[in-house]
């Protein structure tokens, strides 16, 4: 539970950010300026068509990077052909994703929960080490790893609630680094100093994957 009087910006321990904050500095420090960088946006089906659908992209493209190429459901995939394989092909190009999910409780606005497709496309990212971000309207765009996860159901139909922190700023460095590593101009971010003897941070991908199974 959220303590009333602790300004809560993020539910990763200092080292995970830390070493996410590294990672994205080496991205964006690897990326020759003038690359194409690609992303996904992965939203519910009904999105799609609602009134408020463009005004959500548009919202996107002012957010991240100039240059990027945003892909939607629509621009990526064949609806008449199998997904998988197509997700497989997709994933392999993209430099980041992007997760957009439902609020199931509307006294909870900062609770978003994922779809089975999404969260299977949030664990293929993540675990391929490229940025993951939600997007919320009233919040904006929020590094994945600093969303409190619980997993809710039961494989192969498993979904995920991200909790968005209670005090979130757009200023927070793990946000500033993701943006980083998607910028096609290849901006040299500042960068972090490594503190001597620190533990490498978890996979990142843990606490989104699947619990393991019971012997």
């Amino acid at each position: 539970m959220d303590t009333p009087d602790q300004p809560i910006t993020s539910y990763a321990t200092p080292a995970r950010r830390r070493g996410y904050v590294r990672a994205m500095h080496q991205i964006a420090a690897g990326r020759r300026p003038g690359t194409p960088v690609r992303v996904y946006l992965s939203a519910p089906p009904e999105f799609l068509t609602r009134p408020s659908w463009k005004h959500r992209i548009d919202t996107l493209r002012t957010a991240l990077p100039a240059g990027i190429e945003l892909l939607t459901y629509q621009d990526a995939f064949d609806p008449a052909a199998d997904y998988h394989p197509q997700w497989a092909a997709l994933a392999e190009t993209l430099d980041g994703l992007v997760v957009t999910g439902t609020r199931r409780d509307k006294r909870r606005p900062r609770e978003q929960t994922l779809g089975p497709i999404a969260r299977q496309e949030l664990i293929t990212m993540v675990s391929a080490g490229r940025p993951v971000l939600l997007h919320r309207t009233e919040y904006g765009l929020v590094p994945v790893l600093d969303c409190r996860p619980k997993r809710i159901g039961q494989e192969p139909q498993q979904r995920l609630r991200l909790t968005i922190p209670r005090d979130w700023s757009p200023s927070q460095p793990t946000l500033q680094a993701a943006l980083a590593a998607l910028d096609p101009t290849g901006a040299t971010p500042t960068r972090e100093v490594p503190r001597q003897g620190e533990p490498k941070p978890e996979h990142l991908a843990r606490p989104f994957a699947a619990a393991p199974r019971q012997p």
